[in-house]
């Protein structure tokens, strides 16, 4: 299982986080209420495992794709992340 860049974003408030794992949920994900932890998700049809750190008095997000299947590309699993965040408020940093 091959890992992706780390990604940043911004603009990731307290508000924003838990719009972030309200949207996750409804989606299959499960993202922990915790400032850092890892999930997986089934990005494509493909499982795909995430560390992330976030920093709610900066708004900063550290997302980084720890495993995923080599057929599948760090730009499109970038898309959905990206996809995600920003339909929750955030913006890539």
């Amino acid at each position: 299982m091959a890992s992706c860049q780390t990604w940043r974003y911004r603009n990731v408030t307290p508000a924003v986080f838990r719009l972030l794992q309200s949207l996750g949920k409804q989606k299959g994900i499960s993202i922990p209420g915790s400032a850092s932890g890892s999930f997986g998700v089934k990005v494509a049809g493909f499982q795909v495992g995430f560390q992330y750190a976030w920093d709610s008095r900066s708004g900063q997000l550290a997302l980084t794709c720890i495993a995923k299947p080599a057929m599948l590309g760090c730009s499109t699993i970038k898309s959905f992340a990206d996809k995600i965040i920003a339909d929750s408020g955030g913006k890539p940093a």
